[in-house]
């Protein structure tokens, strides 16, 4: 197999070439061998089809969690780490991963701590994800760390999904009836308008609208799609900047139905990962400032760091919570009671699940409310669309010359 490599001579100089080993191991050991430290090596890409994929395409968030189940199944097996971190690394296919466990067995090698090294090496984890595998190696349950952070990331993607999966149907709906609005204007509006031409003025006024609106849509369809299409370009740019992302969200958060949901979905991801920080005995004060950092919203992260800064100088949890108005009263006595009991962690992780549920809830009601709202609106285009026709062919024959 053909590696593609990145090291430093004795002296100093960074080299690149090529390789040929039956793994990146013994690539390794042959760059060693030759005098040369490796600071990366993955796999040539070929040529063709199989190449052009894997420049194109990053790893997905599904590989990622699938790297810590099987840390996971292999070191409960008894598997030493950088053994474990080894046998990934031989197996892995994308240029990306491989990078990633060669950087990661290189540190290991070098005495680093697993957490340390782990967290350069997969930096696109989330940072309470890295903190909660230190706690675990620290407290010598790696394995379970690992298992709880797989689950972390397992729920907040299966969150993802249910959302995504929930609003296809809808968005095929909206799309659907968005095509068949556009086809009416564009091909079937224009035919009846032929049979109008220079008679307009004696339409009723709403075959008039909709006649003239067709024509209008075909004759400027191609402007039309073009500044469509800038704009969506636009809007993805715009939704890859952090900074307007959240405050649009902010003033979502504003809106009296779909903040409420929003709230919602904060207050179950803050709690899930306080919650689950906290299992894995993580301090208070590192794991409410992690959880705060896993917050998408600038206006909610600020309220949480005026909480963070109240638990410091020595006010219970729910105090300061209650003094920044940042929870729901719900999620508030639960955290109460669970700081008066002492178990603050199984009452937060009450308080992720309640959550998580009213979130589904409340997806499921929108979706109820969205799909008639669409049909109807389309449904009552189309239809009016239908009316202003037969309106103007009922009104033929009263127009002189027709």
């Amino acid at each position: 197999m053909r590696f593609q490599y990145q090291a430093l001579a004795a002296d100093g100089q960074t080299l690149t070439g090529h390789v040929e080993a039956a793994s990146s191991r013994e690539a390794y050991r042959e760059l060693v061998n030759r005098g040369i430290q490796p600071t990366s090596i993955a796999p040539a890409l070929a040529q063709g089809q199989n190449g052009w994929r894997w420049r194109r395409r990053n790893p997905r968030r599904s590989d990622y969690l699938h790297i810590l189940k099987e840390l996971q199944v292999l070191m409960s097996g008894g598997i030493p780490v950088a053994e474990a971190v080894a046998v990934l690394a031989d197996s892995a296919t994308h240029p990306v991963l491989v990078a990633a466990f060669d950087q990661l067995h290189a540190g290991l090698r070098h005495g680093e701590r697993f957490p340390h090294v782990f967290a350069r090496a997969f930096s696109m984890f989330p940072p309470y994800i890295h903190r909660i595998i230190e706690t675990g190696d620290l407290s010598g349950r790696l394995s379970e760390a690992l298992a709880d952070a797989a689950a972390e990331v397992e729920r907040d993607d299966r969150f993802r999904s249910e959302l995504r999966n929930s609003i296809v149907y809808p968005t095929f709906l909206s799309v659907a009836g968005v095509s068949a609005v556009i086809f009416m204007f564009v091909f079937v509006v224009p035919r009846f308008a032929a049979m109008f031409r220079d008679k307009y003025d004696q339409l009723p006024w709403l075959s008039y609208t909709v006649i003239a609106g067709g024509m209008w849509v075909r004759e400027h369809l191609l402007i039309g799609v073009v500044a469509v299409a800038v704009f969506g370009i636009f809007v993805a740019y715009a939704f890859q900047q952090k900074e307007l992302r959240e405050r649009l969200r902010d003033g979502l958060v504003r809106l009296p139905f779909l903040g409420d949901w929003l709230s919602e979905v904060e207050t179950a991801r803050w709690a899930a990962v306080l919650a689950r920080l906290l299992e894995n005995r993580v301090p208070l004060m590192p794991a409410l400032d992690l959880a705060r950092r896993s917050l998408r919203g600038s206006e909610v992260r600020t309220r949480m760091a005026h909480v963070e800064r109240a638990v410091r100088t020595g006010r219970p949890l729910a105090v300061a919570l209650d003094d920044s108005h940042v929870l729901p009263p719900t999620a508030l006595n639960l955290i109460r009671v669970g700081e008066r009991s002492g178990n603050l962690a199984e009452m937060t992780r009450r308080v992720a699940e309640i959550y998580d549920e009213s979130v589904r809830n409340r997806v499921k009601v929108m979706l109820s409310i969205i799909e008639p709202v669409a049909i109807l609106l389309i449904g009552g285009v189309i239809g009016l669309v239908a009316v202003a026709i037969f309106l103007a062919i009922t009104t033929i024959n009263k127009i002189p010359g027709l």
